[in-house]
C-alpha cells in the first residue's frame, strides 16, 4: 500500500506537468487582454510512516490555491493599488497521529476544506510606505521566507512552527480581519507593524473562511518585524527579528485561570555560503510556558541549487528542527518531556519552470518529546505545479 500511493503520485506528475504548461499559456493572455494576473498552485505530499512511531501508515494530502491579482491603477486608475481574492483548497489527511509527533510529517494539513481566503486591498503612499488591510493572515508579511517552502515537515514550511502552536497567530488557509503597515526607508532597512483578529473560533475549518463578524471576546494578535537586507563576507544575507504580542483571554495548561497577555520573539538569518548554497537559522522564544506548547524551537536549513551541472535548477536540501515542550504542557500531558527533533534531506527534481517534484526522507527523533516511542522514518514525495 505504501509503495502503491508513492508511485500513483510519481506517475501522475508528468499528466499534471503537461496540463499546468497548457494552463500557464491560457493565464497570459488573459494577463494581457484584461490587465489582471490570475494565479493557480498545486502541491501535494504523499508520505508513510515505515518504522518507528506509534503506527505504520501512508498518508496523502493536497492544496489547490487560487485566485487573481488585480492592478488598481491599470483597472480604476487608483495609484499604486492593488487588490488580491483566492481560495484555497485542503484535501487529504496527515501522518501525525501514527508517528506520535507534535510536528506533522505533511505541511498541507490544517484546514481540510474550502475556504475564501485572500480578500484583501494594498496601497503605496510614496516610495517607502504601504498600508494592507482585509482578510488575510500573519503569516503572508511575518515569520516567513521562501527558502521555508521546501520542506515536507510543517516545522519551517510557511513560518516558523511554534508561532502557530500557541494558537495567536492567523495563518493560511484561516483568514481573518488583519491589516499590516509596511515602512522600507532603504533596500537594506524594512519594519513592519500588523494586527489582527483571533477569534476564538479562527481555525474552525467550517467557517470556509466566511465568517467576517466581530465578537467581544476576540483576541488581538500584534506582529512587529525588522528586516535587513545586505551582505556578510560578500555574500548576499537576510536577518529578520520580531515579536509576536497578544492581549486578550487565553487559556493555561496548568490551571483553569486565563492569561491576558502574551509574548514571544523570534528571528532568523540566512546567507549564500557559496554560490548556488543558502542557509538559514531561525530561533523562537516565549517565558509563557503556560501558553506556549513548546517556548523555543531552532531550525537550520540547507539549500544547495545547481550542486549538478546538468541539473542547474535541481536543489539539495536538509532541514533540522529541535523544538522543546513547556513544563505545564508536560505536566497537562502527565510526562516528563524534553525535545522533539526531526531530520529531513531531499532533492527538489525542477522538471519545469512551473512543475517540481521533490522525493524526501524524514528522520522524527523522539516523537513527542517523552521518548516513549521509537524514533520515526518517513519517507515521501512532494509534487507542485504552479503558474
Amino acid at each position: 500500500m505504501n509503495k502503491l500511493i508513492l508511485f500513483s503520485i510519481f506517475l501522475s506528475s508528468f499528466t499534471v506537468g503537461a496540463q499546468v504548461q497548457h494552463i500557464d499559456s491560457m493565464a497570459s493572455k488573459v494577463r494581457s487582454n484584461f490587465n489582471i494576473d490570475p494565479f493557480l498552485s498545486y502541491i501535494s505530499i504523499a508520505a508513510s510512516n515505515v518504522s518507528g512511531g506509534l503506527d505504520k501508515g501512508s498518508r496523502y494530502a493536497g492544496q489547490l490555491y487560487v485566485g487573481v491579482n488585480f492592478d488598481l491603477e491599470k483597472i480604476l486608475g487608483w495609484h499604486a493599488t492593488r487588490a488580491k481574492v483566492s481560495i484555497a483548497n485542503r484535501h487529504g489527511s496527515g501522518l501525525m497521529n501514527e508517528v506520535g509527533s507534535v510536528f506533522e510529517p505533511l505541511n498541507l494539513v490544517g484546514g481540510q476544506n474550502t475556504f475564501l481566503y485572500d480578500l484583501s486591498i494594498e496601497k503605496d503612499f510614496g516610495n517607502h510606505f504601504s498600508f494592507k488591510a482585509g482578510r488575510t493572515t500573519a503569516a503572508d508579511d511575518f515569520s516567513g521566507s521562501k527558502l521555508y517552502f521546501y520542506s515536507l515537515n510543517n516545522t519551517v514550511n510557511g513560518v516558523i512552527r511554534a508561532l502557530l502552536l500557541d494558537g495567536l497567530m492567523s495563518t493560511f488557509p484561516f483568514p481573518t480581519w488583519g491589516a499590516r503597515l509596511k515602512y522600507k526607508p532603504s533596500s537594506e532597512h524594512q519594519f513592519q507593524l500588523g494586527a489582527y483578529q483571533m477569534g476564538k473560533d479562527i481555525f474552525d475549518d467550517t467557517k470556509h473562511g466566511l465568517d467576517f463578524s466581530f465578537r467581544s471576546s476576540d483576541n488581538l494578535s500584534v506582529f512587529f518585524q525588522y528586516d535587513w537586507f545586505g551582505q556578510i563576507t560578500n555574500r548576499n544575507a537576510r536577518v529578520y527579528l520580531g515579536a509576536n504580542q497578544a492581549f486578550g483571554s487565553f487559556a493555561n495548561f496548568d490551571s483553569n485561570d486565563e492569561s491576558d497577555y502574551f509574548i514571544r520573539f523570534y528571528g532568523h538569518m540566512d546567507v549564500e555560503l557559496i554560490d548556488g548554497l543558502k542557509s538559514f537559522l531561525t530561533i523562537s522564544y516565549s517565558p509563557y510556558g503556560g501558553v506556549a506548547k513548546v517556548p523555543f524551537q531552532s531550525s537550520l536549513g540547507l539549500i544547495w541549487k545547481g550542486l549538478l551541472k546538468s541539473r542547474a535548477n535541481d536543489r539539495v536540501l536538509f532541514f533540522a528542527t529541535v523544538g522543546s515542550f513547556s513544563d505545564e504542557w508536560a505536566n497537562l500531558r502527565a510526562n516528563q518531556l524534553t525535545t522533539e527533533i526531526v531530520l529531513e534531506m531531499g532533492y527538489r527534481l525542477q522538471v519545469k519552470d512551473y512543475f517540481g517534484l521533490q522525493p524526501a526522507l524524514q528522520y522524527n527523533i523522539r516523537p513527542g518529546g517523552h521518548g516513549l516511542i521509537g524514533n520515526a522514518i518517513i519517507p515521501g514525495v512532494l509534487l507542485e505545479a504552479n503558474f
